[in-house]
């Protein structure tokens, strides 16, 4: 299993983030709260490829407003990313399914690179 790399954006020169490719076995990623980081995946395949990513400690969650009501995440967050296309996703705003080791896996037979932007 991989660790998908980190990349500040902190530079005034354009960035190269180092990426990776994801493997249908399951790679790692390391999520740090609050520090905006961004998820970038980026599908070199002809068709919408699905990403999930579960962290090992997500189970559920209480919805705010929804009188006790709970939000099972333990299956993780699937994105779907467009063929020949980009998905970014702000890993602050997905956190409660970033609980523990958190692994990312790609479609079996996709094609998939993802690299973490942090703005510091």
């Amino acid at each position: 299993m991989a660790v998908v790399n980190v990349t500040s954006k902190n530079s005034a020169l354009p960035l190269t983030p180092a990426s990776i490719f994801l493997a249908v076995s399951g790679d790692t990623l390391v999520y740090t709260p609050d520090q905006g980081q961004e998820l970038v995946l980026y599908n070199t395949s002809a068709a919408a490829v699905p990403v999930t990513l579960d962290g090992s400690d997500g189970t559920t969650v209480a919805v705010p407003n929804a009188a006790g009501a709970t939000l099972s995440v333990a299956a993780g967050l699937v994105v779907s990313v467009p063929a020949n296309s980009f998905a970014v996703v702000s890993l602050d705003k997905a956190r409660v399914y970033l609980q523990g080791t958190v692994s990312i896996t790609a479609a079996t037979g996709a094609v998939v690179r993802a690299a973490i932007l942090t703005p510091y």
